[in-house]
């Protein structure tokens, strides 16, 4: 079954809130360059504005519903599973 962009939205959302967009956008990509990912194209920790970069692209996918930012968040959920609070 395929979560839906709305879905994913609300949770990344949540996640966010209590301690701001960095904090997911660190874990997320912490566990993409675990997985071994390519696609979307995140900056590893060699790019000293990896992470306010990695947040902005991130959170500019999740808020869009433009099919590129879907396809992109849908590519990148292996890693927003992997790095997700187990509450959420």
């Amino acid at each position: 079954m395929k979560i839906k962009h709305e879905h994913i939205r609300m949770a990344m959302n949540a996640w966010a809130h209590p301690d701001g967009e960095k904090v997911p956008a660190a874990k997320i990509t912490k566990a993409y360059f675990e997985l071994g990912m390519t696609f979307p194209e995140l900056y590893d920790d060699s790019h000293p504005e990896a992470l306010a970069r990695n947040t902005q692209k991130i959170f500019r996918w999740v808020e869009k519903d433009t099919p590129d930012a879907v396809e992109k968040i849908q590519a990148l959920l292996p890693a927003i599973e992997k790095a997700m609070p187990p509450l959420l």
